[in-house]
């Protein structure tokens, strides 16, 4: 076989390649795969021999690479046999990445400057953290895609015509906001007949039957009074004319008795006091609705309310919140005080801030003259500061996360980022934002490199931290997936909105905690604690003194049988279930992509979802008979033996979270058995197994995730060398949370660009 072999090595092999593979790399084959996978065996329909005697290995790369992300991760060889030292692994995935892969692993390669633009996240945060406003991007823009599960990948962050033109509105609301409007008389908001929604049309107007209302979501930039303004009107029927009641926030601020009658309307006019706020609901509510069918007259049976139109209007003058923002901005709030100084030193100041560097001279000077030329044309100081940074809002420089080299070249493929650079990549992986002052500064005066585990503790400190807990976390553990699933409601009538949300936050709030304590990697599944607060208490059955913080319970006795560790949590265990009934597959193909960055292969072609008993049969089939069945099938067995095990050992929790010893009438078996031999029973077997079999396949897995989120790219096996050098430790060493994060930031891919 050997001669086989080394007649099909590709032209690149030299006589020293030859001796290599045969006399290092095939014996760790031989004695670590062949067993399964060689001499006859062919475990999951693949011999690595044969993959072997077809030679040409970089025209085989496809095969190649599920070799070697296999090994890489540690999925195999399979637990239960003897494993490969960390030395053998690397010898054999250097070899394939230089037979097949036509790479030298003995480079450091750092991978390209990928140029990004902002998502929505970035977008919101960026614009709140410099203009000091809040707005809501997530609701104006359209969803952004995502690649390798996240949505900072730049390759996927397009930017269409449609989006650009949500820019250009945005920077005309933020500039608002910023700076006040243009005219200081204040805005007046009109709704016309064909905007209100909820009520039918009648003519021009719309009509308000059968103790019909209108709702309208309006902001209030201003504390102050409000004046109301209602076209009216109402048809006579009975004793009564039409009332109208308008309400702000649900409470009454006016009844009014429409004496116009339609189609003729009225202005019917109310002053209030208005608070500032992000948005108010204003109503107008028709409460005295009649119905005389037996009347004479036509125009006298039915009694309805018209409106044609409604006004507000706002304060005149300039809101507190616009002075406290215009000072921020401009350093003065009085349109008279602010001159051509005043809005100079603010572009000059905050322009760096908007495009992540400094400007260079002709830079300057560009802007300069945009202002120039609009104070040509007679805007004040005021108006053509607006103009410049609304033209800063839509610029590539600020869209796009631009990040440049420095000048220090450590070798032919490593170029350092310069500091504003690092200190951006650092800001939006743990902030999803801008940095602070303090980032900045550092940056400007070159000391960033020097204060870097510093800066990374006062960072993780900061509340802003929360903001990467609940993007990384989202993706990663899919936890965004909880607000877009929906348990039947009349099975599971306890899963309300706020035990949603509180399964959300249980799961956040643990990684925060594992993060700012900088526990051990191994507490993600081995953890005998979670964080807790009342309403989850009672919904798990926690016996306990709780109120509406969550805090960190220390599960005993029966709790610590059921919870503890991430695969306990409510927001796991729902969003691998479908609406109905647990489903094993999801649970267990949710750990092979999420922990061990194993995902399984597609189905083949024509393998439907598995459906509930089957009718014909004299006896009904148990779910997981059912599912046995399904897997018998050759195409699917492979991936099915270990997926599904390891979501039979989950089936003690329902398809909401909450325990269960018995499903159908049966009890629940929660036995599994992996393809390779390891066995586990129930969720506590399940997580102790993977941590003490699976740990570094978990950490690999955490760690790739990590430099995804933080890269904005996908990794490939030009990146190994770097992920392993994060994950070096010592063999009885652990790995805790914040230092991994920390060396991730530390890593070459992280510092340098190619």
């Amino acid at each position: 076989m050997f001669t086989t072999i080394l007649h099909s090595l590709p032209p690149l092999y030299s006589a020293d390649d030859e001796s290599f593979f045969t006399g290092e790399v095939l014996p760790l084959l031989e004695e670590y795969c062949y067993d399964c996978h060689g001499d006859g065996a062919k475990k999951g329909d693949f011999a690595m021999d044969e993959l072997i005697r077809l030679g040409s290995f970089d025209q085989h790369s496809k095969k190649w690479d599920r070799v070697w992300k296999n090994l890489y991760n540690r999925n195999m060889p399979p637990a239960n046999v003897p494993q490969p030292l960390d030395p053998e692994v690397s010898t054999i995935l250097s070899w394939i990445e230089n037979a097949s892969f036509s790479y030298d692993s003995s480079q450091n390669d750092p991978g390209h400057v990928i140029l990004r633009r902002l998502n929505r996240i970035e977008y919101e945060n960026t614009v709140e953290d410099i203009f000091g406003i809040d707005i809501d991007a997530k609701e104006f823009f359209p969803a952004d895609d995502t690649g390798y599960g996240f949505d900072t990948i730049g390759e996927v962050l397009t930017l269409s015509p449609l989006l650009m033109e949500k820019y250009l509105s945005m920077a005309e609301i933020v500039m608002e906001q910023a700076l006040g409007p243009p005219d200081e008389r204040g805005i007046i908001h009109r709704f016309e007949a064909h905007e209100l929604s909820g009520v039918s049309n009648s003519g021009s107007m719309r009509v308000l039957a059968s103790r019909g209302s209108i709702t309208l979501s309006v902001p209030f930039r201003k504390n102050g009074e409000y004046n109301l303004t209602v076209w009216a009107s109402g048809s006579l029927a009975g004793k009564d004319l039409a009332k109208m009641i308008v309400g702000v926030n649900h409470v009454n601020i006016g009844d009014f008795e429409v004496d116009a009658e339609y189609p003729i309307s009225k202005e019917y006019k109310i002053k209030f006091n208005g608070k500032a706020g992000h948005k108010n609901e204003i109503s107008i509510t028709f409460p005295n609705d009649f119905y005389d069918p037996k009347n004479k007259n036509p125009k006298r049976r039915d009694r309805n309310l018209y409106i044609e139109k409604i006004e507000l209007s706002e304060p005149q003058g300039i809101s507190q919140i616009e002075k406290s923002n215009r000072s921020h901005l401009l350093g003065e709030w009085k349109t008279e005080k602010i001159n051509d100084e005043v809005a100079k030193a603010s572009l000059q100041k905050w322009l760096p801030r908007l495009y992540r560097m400094p400007l260079n001279s002709s830079e300057v000077a560009r802007h300069s003259g945009l202002f120039s030329k609009m104070r040509e044309t007679g805007l004040n100081s005021l108006e053509s500061v607006r103009q410049v940074f609304k033209a800063a809002l839509v610029s590539p420089s600020f869209l796009f996360r631009e990040e440049r080299k420095s000048d220090q070249k450590k070798s032919a493929n490593l170029t350092l980022l310069d500091d504003y650079a690092l200190a951006h990549r650092i800001s939006y992986f743990l902030w999803s934002s801008v940095p602070d002052d303090h980032l900045w500064n550092l940056a400007d005066q070159g000391k960033l490199r020097a204060n870097l585990e510093i800066e990374f503790q006062r960072m993780i400190k900061d509340p802003k931290i929360s903001r990467f807990i609940t993007n990384f976390c989202g993706q990663w553990l899919q936890l965004r997936d909880l607000d877009l699933i929906n348990p039947n409601p009349d099975q599971f009538p306890s899963f309300t909105q706020e035990i949603r949300q509180s399964m959300i936050f249980e799961t956040e709030e643990f990684f925060k905690y594992l993060l700012k304590k900088n526990l051990p990697i191994e507490l993600l599944l081995g953890a005998d604690f979670s964080m807790i607060n009342n309403k989850l208490a009672n919904y798990y059955g926690i016996d306990g003194s709780f109120d509406d913080d969550f805090r960190k319970v220390v599960f005993k006795g029966e709790d610590l049988r059921k919870r503890g560790g991430l695969l306990t949590h409510g927001s796991i265990l729902t969003i691998t279930s479908n609406p109905t009934r647990t489903s094993p597959v999801k649970r267990g193909k949710w750990v092979l992509d999420n922990l061990l960055a194993a995902p399984p292969r597609d189905p083949p072609p024509g393998v439907t979802e598995l459906e509930e008993s089957h009718e014909s049969t004299n006896e009904p089939l148990s779910f997981r008979e059912q599912m046995a069945k399904h897997s018998k099938n050759p195409s699917c067995y492979s991936c099915h033996a270990s997926m599904d095990n390891l979501g039979y050992a989950m089936g003690n929790f329902d398809a909401v979270g909450k325990w269960q010893d018995q499903e159908d009438g049966k009890p629940v078996d929660v036995s599994g058995k992996l393809s390779s031999g390891e066995k586990f029973n129930g969720i506590r077997e399940l997580q102790q197994f993977l941590n003490l079999n699976k740990k570094k396949a978990i950490t690999r897995c955490l760690t790739q995730k990590l430099f995804v989120y933080g890269l904005g790219r996908g990794l490939t096996y030009k990146d190994r060398l770097a992920v392993d050098q994060v994950i070096e430790v010592g063999e009885d060493d652990q790995v805790n949370l914040a230092d991994l994060i920390l060396k991730v930031i530390q890593s070459k891919p992280f510092q340098y660009a190619r």
